[in-house]
């Protein structure tokens, strides 16, 4: 028999408080936002027990108990097996009946961090590892590359997160792969070409045995909408510098052209080319699949999908995005799926 269980424990270490009873979690990570987010439900009123066989405890607004800024963590499960779904800090308390607590995950200390400089060339790396110093985030960078002409004048590391993203047309993808650690590079070229980029964990789904709902999941494959993709940079001697992306559809419905004019060389700009185009292009799935709260996984898992209608269809997908749902009624995990690996 399974039986849902939760561990919630907010505040600081030797003043945290532990619930072992919600109304309601929810939480949101994707590959795709540096930002993970979770909401609380909480009765108003809670019953404080300062040592667990207490008999007498005290009644309390749950909402006068902890602080913004808070950290919090929320683990999620069946049984005994309970897995580490959020960690991060409370955000803002809207004081209503019940309560509602909105939760960041590390996201929420990039802002309180705030560089300046001026640099003629200067990597991603670089840059992110003096956007996050001193916050306890650790870099993962996978694809390196170099940006020019980069002024920078008391931003945020969220605001420099913001700059090298808009810079590479989101090509670039920078989330979160575990709760303090700060991932970026390439996804879709390498995964594409059968290379698994984040090297995590894999779960099974199978179609119509414990995935709930699959109907708004749908088959992508290139030939529904083939895009070709342009990036250029425009010099000081105002000459431009210009890359497109490498095709191998007869017919391109469309052209996508962009200046990235902080890029440093035609290399990067032809890199970042291919990995729009595959974003535009992949084979593999888009939507989503309604799964039960376990098997775990997380943004970056390869999930191998079983389709016993439509064997084609079967093989390993990444995982993009999920969304955690906890309540009195029961509990779901609601996948996002991307491409196939080694779909080229």
């Amino acid at each position: 028999m399974f039986v849902l269980k939760s561990a919630i424990s907010i505040g600081v270490p030797g003043k945290q408080l532990q619930f072992t009873g919600v109304h309601q979690v929810t939480i949101r990570k994707s590959i795709h936002s540096y930002i993970d987010t979770a909401t609380i439900i909480l009765p108003s009123i809670a019953y404080l027990r300062t040592k667990i066989n207490s008999s007498n405890p005290k009644e309390v607004i749950t909402g006068n108990q902890f602080n913004d800024g808070d950290p919090v963590s929320i683990s999620l499960g069946y049984n005994n097996d309970l897995k580490e779904e959020f960690s991060g800090f409370i955000k803002r308390r809207n004081l209503n009946m019940p309560l509602e607590i909105e939760c960041e995950g590390y996201s929420y200390k990039l802002r309180r961090n705030n560089i300046s400089g001026s640099w003629s060339s200067i990597s991603v790396k670089s840059l992110l590892e003096k956007a996050v110093e001193g916050l306890g985030i650790t870099l993962q960078v996978n694809t390196d590359i170099s940006l020019s002409n980069v002024v920078i004048s008391n931003w945020t590391a969220a605001e420099v997160i913001d700059f090298i993203l808009k810079e590479t047309d989101g090509c670039i993808s920078i989330f979160f792969i575990q709760s303090n650690v700060l991932w970026a590079g390439l996804v879709y070229t390498p995964y594409t070409n059968g290379t698994d980029t984040f090297n995590m964990s894999a779960v099974n789904y199978r179609l119509g045995y414990n995935v709930v709902k699959d109907n708004s999941l749908k088959v992508r494959v290139p030939d529904d909408n083939p895009v070709k993709v342009n990036f250029s940079k425009k010099l000081a001697t105002g000459q431009k510098l210009s890359e497109s992306s490498d095709t191998t559809e007869k017919t391109i419905i469309k052209n996508y052209r962009k200046l990235l004019n902080h890029i440093a060389s035609s290399p990067v700009l032809k890199m970042l080319a291919q990995e729009k185009q595959k974003r535009f292009n992949y084979t593999g799935y888009e939507g989503r699949i309604n799964a039960f709260l376990q098997p775990y996984a997380l943004p970056g898992y390869k999930a191998y999908i079983q389709d016993t209608q439509y064997k084609e269809r079967n093989g390993t997908y990444l995982v993009e995005g999920i969304e955690v749902i906890y309540s009195m009624g029961g509990a779901r995990r609601i996948i996002e799926i991307g491409p196939q690996i080694a779909s080229k």
